[in-house]
């Protein structure tokens, strides 16, 4: 029998303890020996010193409940395109901060060769951007939200008063994105400038006239774009000028929606909880509202300063967002991104349902965020490894896909319309305007990518390792195990299919069961009862795995009906990795277990119990409802063992004289032994005929 579904399950027990995935804290004062961590893991407020609360918005995202989990952003490599950095800076440690280089050469043919330390083209705007990322946790002054993240920067080459409409030089910034990616950061700090003189995000048209300028013309948001399609997170500001949306940056996805997923833009939050600056507006699916006004942090010549605006608020989201990505090891940007978004709460502290136009999803929440996606945005691949674990403790729901569904469904028809007013239902007409041209190919984008989103929340558990789902989770799609263990010790209003190589397990509720070949069902975190609301089906070749103790046992207990096609039962003790032994067996005899009950009735039987030696045993008795397990004899009679006539009749009065007769329970056990040692000693033969 294999034994790692018993290993997982064990594990998954522990895990109930201690999230297995949280790391210990790598803290710079193993650089700087002078300075003593007092943070202590498990508690919040230890964490909460006078560094911290130099900046308010660390607090505000509860990012002290990150640190106690262990998680500082070790590992994780961000990236910022601002206006250089202050490499001599005494929070820029060199093992942490790095410049990259951007080489090529202009559109216009002259070449260049630029570093992301500052320069005298820039001002103090990238030293504070990438302070608020990740400037040391060292007693001085203050720290930044991922001050153990690598931080990657790249130059702008020009200072924060510069404007980024359509004008920038692409191919200096084709070059400067990829060498970002080419440094394996998983996202980009993008705090950028206000638009040009005339450019207005009020209205959807004047999104539209902004983009326009962009639409086709090969610019530089092309650049920002393509490194997006290669998997990166570009985190963009939303813009300071008070606008219903955000800037035409930070609104990409809605022009282009295969940036969803990859896009992050930030509104602005002040310390008395209010929304500055450009709201979220049309990117509220992709949008968030991080601490930016009157934020501390680093700039150049060794000393700090207050700045305000969208460009405080996003380094705070990319510091959040790479203390998710070290939470999860397992996950990918999308998936880590999805998890900062829906984990986060509106202004009053409420858990988000559905974004809104004015803060997205609201606030990034750090302490949700430790503890598991907020929704599912549709299907999720949990996909752990052999040796990685997690528990899942956030109630998740699916309940945004809802709104959406509704949003998408009513701007289909509008979308119609416009084709019909417009006379585009056949294309657009010779001699359309560069306006039309984007419109026509922003609207048949945007009803296409509507047309494939799926709007109910799924999860495939995949890899060896273990998942335990212990909140109330309502997301309407399918859960799917297709490896390891998944353990549900909360409730699922969800089916659970298992497939080959997967095991299901816990005490909680599902909503229906199907184990197809190949498939472990383990109710418990040792022994217990998983609860299915629905129908459970055990499809040939599964296996109901039953763990046993002298008083009780695993249980199925389902409301509907039990479809049982010939599946395998196996018994073994409590927390045992083995099958039953002989010896546990024989202490079991006459124990009788219920280990499935079907309030709408059983259909089929179980195909076999094991282990079954040969006179000892599992069997199983069906009632309408019920299937009962008994420890004891099988119906393998002493006689039928014998090899003469007088074994035979010597065996036969011996099974008469009844359990509990010496004789009889030598014989019960005798033969089973003598197997086994046959089976030693034929082993030890095969052994020496390989050996010579």
């Amino acid at each position: 029998m294999d034994r790692r579904f018993y290993q997982l399950k064990a594990l998954s027990r522990r895990s109930l303890l201690a999230c297995s995935t949280l790391s210990a804290v790598a803290l710079p004062g193993m650089v700087q020996a002078q300075y003593q961590e007092t943070g202590q893991l498990g508690v919040p407020a230890s964490w909460q010193s006078a560094e911290y609360t130099q900046d308010w918005g660390l607090e505000r995202m509860r990012a002290s409940s990150a640190y106690a989990a262990g998680i500082t952003g070790s590992g994780v490599k961000i990236g910022a395109l601002d206006s250089g950095f202050d490499a001599s800076h005494g929070e820029a440690s060199p093992e942490r901060f790095h410049g990259v280089t951007a080489s090529g050469t202009y559109v216009d043919g002259s070449p260049f060769s630029v570093s992301g330390v500052l320069n005298g083209n820039n001002d103090s705007h990238g030293t504070h951007v990438t302070g608020t990322m990740g400037a040391a946790r060292d007693g001085v002054g203050m720290h930044g939200v991922a001050f153990n993240a690598q931080v990657y920067v790249g130059n702008t080459n020009k200072n924060d008063s510069f404007l980024f409409g359509p004008t920038p030089d692409p191919q200096y910034f084709k070059a400067v994105y990829g060498a970002l990616a080419d440094a394996g950061v998983r996202a980009i700090n993008n705090s950028w400038g206000s638009q040009p003189p005339g450019v207005s995000y009020q209205t959807l048209g004047d999104l539209h006239a902004a983009y326009a300028q962009h639409y086709g013309q090969g610019t530089w948001l092309d650049a920002a774009a393509d490194i997006s399609r290669q998997g990166v997170i570009n985190v963009f500001s939303a813009g300071n000028s008070g606008y219903a949306n955000a800037s035409v940056r930070a609104a990409l996805p809605y022009f282009q929606p295969e940036l969803e997923g990859h896009w992050l833009a930030v509104s602005g939050l002040d310390a008395n909880n209010q929304q500055r600056y450009n709201q979220c507006g049309i990117a509220k699916y992709w949008c968030v509202a991080a601490p930016g006004r009157l934020i501390s942090s680093t700039v150049p010549g060794g000393g700090y300063a207050t700045k305000s605006g969208t460009s405080m608020a996003a380094p705070h989201a990319t510091g959040a967002l790479a203390l998710v990505m070290e939470r999860y090891p397992y996950m990918n940007n999308q998936q880590a991104l999805e998890v900062l978004l829906t984990t986060a709460t509106q202004l009053d502290g409420s858990i988000t349902e559905a974004p809104t136009r004015l803060v997205g999803w609201g606030v990034p929440n750090l302490e949700r965020a430790m503890r598991g996606p907020g929704q599912l945005l549709g299907a999720f691949d949990a996909n752990l490894g052999a040796g990685q674990g997690d528990v899942w403790s956030n109630d998740i729901s699916d309940k945004a896909l809802l709104q959406r569904q509704s949003e998408d469904a009513a701007e289909h028809a509008a979308w119609q319309q416009t084709l019909k007013d417009k006379g585009w239902e056949n294309g657009l007409g010779a001699g359309a305007s560069q306006q039309d041209k984007t419109d026509y190919a922003v609207g048949m984008a945007r009803d296409a990518a509507a047309a494939q989103r799926v709007y109910e929340g799924s999860l495939v558990k995949s890899g060896a390792g273990w998942l335990v789902l212990s909140g109330n989770n309502s997301y309407r799609g399918a859960t799917t195990v297709n490896g390891g263990l998944l353990t549900v010790n909360g409730s699922l209003a969800s089916s659970v299919t298992v497939n080959d190589g997967g095991t299901l397990g816990g005490s909680g509720r599902i909503g229906a069961l199907l184990a197809n070949s190949g498939a472990t069902v383990a109710p418990g975190n040792s022994i217990g009862t998983l609860q299915v609301a629905g129908d459970v089906t055990f499809q040939p070749g599964s296996t109901y795995a039953v763990e046993l103790s002298p008083t009780s046992s695993d249980r199925i207990v389902a409301g509907g009906k039990a479809t049982l096609n010939g599946a395998g039962v196996t018994l073994a003790l409590e927390n045992s990795p083995q099958l039953l032994s002989l010896e546990q067996t024989q202490s079991l005899i006459g124990s009788q277990y219920q280990i499935l009950q079907a309030a709408n009735g059983i259909d089929g039987r179980f195909g076999s119990v094991e282990p079954n030696y040969l006179f000892l045993g599992g069997s199983l008795d069906y009632s309408a409802s019920g299937v009962q397990l008994n420890i004891g004899r099988n119906a393998t009679s002493f006689a039928s063992v014998g090899l003469t006539p007088n074994q035979r009749s010597v065996a036969a009065a011996a099974e008469q004289l009844g359990a509990g007769n010496p004789v009889y329970e030598s014989l019960q056990t005798l033969a089973d032994r003598l197997a086994q040692l046959t089976a030693v000693v034929e082993q030890h033969r095969a052994q020496r005929r390989v050996d010579f």
